[in-house]
């Protein structure tokens, strides 16, 4: 088998791929405030490699969307979370948003390490170098609630498939804040 075959052959599987992503859903874990998650989280239930979710909930304090993500986009982006290596919100991703849903998908990440990257989100420092939402450190959304949800994915060929995953999932579920 030459390059060209192989090439055709990984695009049938990556189409399989996409087709199998349009149906797959992530498995709620837990709801949790940030000032509960040590306890709420069932971090042993989550070492395995794969894809997160982690949605906010609407808090009913607005009764649109536009009011919801100024108010969000206020506390997200205070000076005090400015040049923290933070993710910022998404125009694109808060644009195809049309209707105050009671969850909204704040942010998608991919991990072979899901229990500690997940940690990392909630527990990491502000000034810490390391990319991460750094929730416990935003005073501002202590009473907020959160919801968490996964894909396991455990596969040899992690780096090929699983970035393809989180891309198909990010384009059809949109979260708020990222990288991309």
């Amino acid at each position: 088998m030459n390059i060209e075959q192989i090439d055709q052959e990984i695009s049938k599987q990556l189409e399989l791929l996409k087709e199998k992503v349009k149906v797959t859903d992530l498995k709620e874990i837990c709801e949790f405030k940030l000032t509960e998650a040590e306890s709420k989280i069932p971090w042993e239930n989550l070492k395995f490699k794969g894809i997160y979710l982690l949605e906010i909930k609407n808090s009913n304090r607005f009764d649109t969307f536009e009011l919801w993500i100024n108010d969000f986009k206020n506390e997200w982006e205070g000076e005090n979370y400015k040049y923290k290596f933070t993710p910022n919100t998404k125009k694109i991703r808060i644009k195809a948003h049309k209707e105050l849903k009671e969850w909204i998908p704040l942010y998608i990440g991919k991990s072979k390490n899901i229990d500690k990257r997940i940690h990392g989100h909630i527990y990491k420092e502000l000034h810490k170098t390391t990319f991460a939402l750094k929730l416990m450190a935003r005073k501002n959304l202590i009473d907020h609630t959160f919801r968490l949800k996964v894909l396991e994915i455990n596969v040899h060929n992690y780096d090929s498939i699983v970035p393809k995953v989180e891309w198909q999932l990010r384009n059809r579920i949109n979260p708020i804040i990222g990288k991309q």
